[in-house]
């Protein structure tokens, strides 16, 4: 079979072409700038080969790109085109939708990003379990404290003392800032400074989303003055106040019974609930009750989850 010979005007434009081609496109063009000549038979072995896929690229940080200049493939021609004519075929350029990738590095699995989180804290609230002991108490003073400002006719949760001998009811509040008490006894016992603490799984995280509605967050305990210090310092460590920022109030130097405390707590705050691990927490009326099933009790027990929560110790 004779060989048919280009003229040398092709040879440059076929030279030209594979300085602006890359991959096998460039690579198909050299037998014919090298000499100048292409058979019948060489031209089928080519297509039988068939074209490499075209290396892609990855603009990191901007998702599947378009492929840049320096390796771009020229547009396919129709088979016709090239069909008999003794001209090398030019690979296809690769389908948009293809997933591009670096040349020369493994093809990676796709990695799946959980959606975007607006509020962090709501986002923390909902992954933790309903029946820790504090959801309630969390999702009373979120509720009562949503819009930020004192509501009309906002009830405190502390006893007023002149409705024990009736029908107990809680005092109204004024115009003071709305605050959750946490009492840190645990039992009937004061807090012990010199136990190893151990905060309450969970109970940081809600209390930052409490402290983010503009509520206090109050910590109460039998325990003198004097140790104010150390209970801050145990907060902070446990991540329940780490900014040390929440107020303690413990027993005055004339004060002996943690009652005192909460009237103190009434003058300052409105207190939208109060956490305890007993119900004397609350008040100390329920270590008085003579029948504690008789109607004054059923009447306190109403308070229950509805600004009374009885928790674990935060602090154990």
């Amino acid at each position: 079979m004779n060989h048919r010979t280009l003229p040398l005007t092709a040879t440059l434009a076929l030279s030209i072409l594979a300085t602006q081609l890359g991959g096998c496109a460039a690579a198909a063009l050299v037998p014919l700038m090298a000499g100048g000549t292409l058979t019948g038979k060489e031209i089928i072995g080519k297509r039988d080969e068939g074209p490499k896929p075209a290396k892609p690229v990855v603009i990191v940080g901007k998702g599947v790109g378009t492929v840049p200049p320096a390796v771009a493939t020229a547009p396919a021609m129709p088979a016709s085109s090239t069909a008999g004519t003794g001209e090398a075929p030019i690979p296809p350029a690769p389908r948009e939708t293809e997933p591009l990738r670096l040349a020369g590095a493994e093809p990676e699995a796709a990695t799946s990003f959980p959606p975007a989180v607006t509020d962090a804290g709501n986002a923390s609230l909902s992954a933790m379990p309903d029946d820790d002991g504090f959801a309630g108490m969390t999702a009373f003073v979120l509720a009562a404290a949503k819009d930020g400002k004192p509501a009309p006719g906002r009830k405190s949760a502390l006893l007023d003392q002149r409705t024990l001998a009736s029908l107990p009811s809680t005092r109204p509040c004024g115009e003071q800032r709305g605050a959750l008490l946490i009492d840190l006894d645990p039992g009937d016992k004061a807090f012990d400074l010199d136990d190893p603490p151990s905060p309450a799984p969970g109970l940081a995280d809600r209390l930052r989303a409490i402290r983010g509605t503009g509520t206090a967050v109050v910590w109460i305990a039998s325990l003198p003055e004097t140790a104010e210090k150390r209970i801050g310092t145990i907060l902070k460590a446990t991540g329940l106040d780490p900014l040390g920022i929440d107020p303690v109030l413990l027993l005055r130097r004339t004060e002996t019974r943690k009652q005192q405390i909460l009237q103190r707590a009434d003058s300052d705050w409105c207190v939208l609930a109060i956490a305890g691990d007993r119900k004397a927490d609350f008040d100390e009326v329920f270590d008085y009750l003579r029948n504690p099933n008789g109607p004054v009790a059923v009447a306190l027990d109403a308070n229950i989850g509805n600004g009374w929560f009885i928790v674990p110790p935060p602090v154990r």
